[in-house]
């Protein structure tokens, strides 16, 4: 028997917050491996948001490759190395589970680290600026735009065709990946052609900058967190009504639309 007030041994913990209660259902952080590794690439990340702000409003530290919106930077060789974890990490799981849509995910993160790497839109971009000078200077930008839609379209494509076809676990992997990459294209494409077509003013670069280029860094951190609980913590990504839409696969269409 326990008296009134004495402390019960058998009392249910408190509800969960929501936000963590979202991240360890979307994203494995529940188990300590995944939310440490989580926090120490977040750190790393705040640490180069911090030095890169610190460079454009102090000087200090000095060197141009502190700035997150230069080639070659920290900040885009940290990416480079993400890149290839992402891409490992869900090459690893096609082979595990022999899953072709995990296949179309190592691919567009193998495509993001060779386009930093070769700077192939930008080249893209010099080009078109080239034969296309009636533009003016937003030829560059309409031509960075045009391969990365081109590109892109393929690899959505690609992406597409195999998750409608893929296992029910494979697809609940992919459509979190979705999300994610969403929110990194958000970022990288729609936000930076914004920035350089529209909002090009002095006043607004830094800001725009470190939005763009430091919450890249913060998204595929996300990503690379997600798919190393997947791989190493048997993670399997629980979706909410919202998003339950995104794990749809052949077989359920077959069901919706039988007669």
């Amino acid at each position: 028997m326990t008296t009134a007030g004495a402390p019960q041994d058998d009392q249910e913990d408190p509800m969960p917050a929501p936000g963590r209660a979202v991240g360890a259902a979307l994203l494995g952080t529940g188990a300590a491996p995944v939310g440490g590794l989580l926090a120490l690439l977040l750190l790393a990340d705040l640490v180069l948001i911090g030095l890169h702000l610190s460079l454009k409003i102090f000087g200090e530290p000095s060197g141009y490759t502190f700035d997150l919106g230069v080639d070659r930077g920290y900040g885009e060789l940290v990416q480079y190395l993400k890149s290839l974890w992402a891409g490992a990490l869900a090459a690893l799981l096609a082979v595990r589970r022999r899953a072709a849509v995990l296949a179309a995910w190592a691919l567009v993160c193998g495509y993001l680290l060779a386009d930093d790497w070769f700077q192939l839109h930008e080249r893209f971009g010099a080009a078109f600026a080239a034969r296309v000078p009636s533009l003016g200077t937003l030829a560059n930008d309409v031509g960075e735009l045009v391969w990365t839609g081109g590109v892109g379209l393929v690899l959505l494509t690609v992406v597409a065709l195999t998750h409608v076809r893929a296992a029910a676990r494979d697809r609940a992997v992919s459509a979190v990946l979705v999300v994610l990459f969403g929110v990194l294209v958000l970022l990288g494409i729609v936000l930076d052609a914004v920035h350089h077509t529209i909002l090009d003013v002095p006043a607004l670069d830094v800001p725009l900058t470190t939005l763009e280029d430091g919450g890249e860094l913060v998204a595929l951190s996300v990503i690379v967190t997600f798919l190393f609980a997947v791989a190493f913590t048997a993670h399997e990504p629980v979706l909410g009504r919202r998003l339950s839409f995104l794990a749809r696969g052949r077989a359920d269409h077959a069901v919706r639309t039988a007669p």
